[in-house]
């Protein structure tokens, strides 16, 4: 890696962004660009003062975290996922860092979130803080669908945390299960888990495996009850998954599945936008 990048708004959600990135630039001794970005919706006479206030206690906040991490500020007005996108491409990080999402139940339910749309215009991962950094990740779920994009939040969480036990779970899904003998021993289980395994295979061809952390393996079941069984079973301080390119009129074009975590993730979440962007 050669640089990440963390967005702010000096909210606490961000406290939390703006620690895990400081520690992660210092770990891998790579430049932290720090960035806010007042909303360009926001009129003249209260977008200038904001501006002026963000400028002055933002490097008090960051001082306040710092071990030791090369840090630079930027505060700049614009359309926040445009002007944060141009950013990350013109400092050319490797990673972009955020907090959570601010909740708006009945807003949510109707268009993106701010968040969903940094993910699917993003060139690089984007690692969604949650939890409080406190110390390096030690152990990384991976929910993966066999896709580019899935195979490079693995090479990123492989890189972010190279101490840390990455595992990579395939959600198995055996169709009409009930009606043709369970879904381990039937021969339409057995026929579609050979196909997932064959999948796999070609998969991991491009997936570092020199990695001694690293475990894949195929789980029959339905993909939410499996993470909410392994999250529990083996409590990671890391989710990472893929996101997936949707095209047309849809209201996550990141995929449901993966809206639902960006939203509400279970602990910090490393996803990769879509493959082509």
């Amino acid at each position: 890696m050669k640089s990440i990048v963390v967005a702010t708004d000096l909210s606490e959600r961000s406290d939390r962004a703006m620690h895990r990135a400081l520690l992660l630039a210092k770990q891998h001794d790579i430049q932290l660009h720090v960035i806010s970005i007042v909303d360009a919706a926001m009129p003249d006479d209260l977008a200038r003062p904001l501006r002026l206030s963000i400028e002055e206690r933002l490097p008090v906040q960051i001082d306040a975290l710092n071990t030791g991490a090369s840090y630079d500020v930027t505060v700049t007005s614009g359309d926040i996922t445009e002007a944060l996108t141009q950013f990350v491409v013109a400092k050319e990080a490797d990673l972009v860092v955020l907090g959570l999402h601010r909740p708006r139940t009945f807003l949510d339910s109707l268009r993106e979130t701010t968040m969903e749309r940094i993910v699917t215009a993003s060139t690089v991962p984007v690692l969604l803080v949650k939890e409080s950094a406190d110390h390096d990740y030690t152990s990384v779920l991976g929910l993966v669908s066999y896709s580019r994009a899935c195979a490079t939040v693995v090479d990123a969480a492989l890189t972010l945390a190279p101490e840390a036990e990455v595992k990579a779970i395939h959600a198995l899904h055996v169709p009409y299960a009930g009606l043709t003998g369970g879904d381990t021993d039937s021969e339409m289980a057995k026929a579609v888990r050979q196909e997932a395994e064959a999948e796999a295979a070609k998969w991991l061809e491009t997936v570092p495996s020199e990695n001694d952390n690293f475990e894949h393996t195929i789980v029959t079941g339905g993909l939410r009850g499996i993470l909410m069984q392994t999250v529990a079973d083996t409590k990671p301080d890391m989710l990472a998954i893929g996101a997936h390119t949707r095209s047309g009129l849809f209201l996550h074009r990141i995929g449901g599945f993966a809206a639902e975590l960006v939203r509400e993730p279970p602990t910090d979440l490393l996803i990769a936008p879509p493959t082509g962007n």
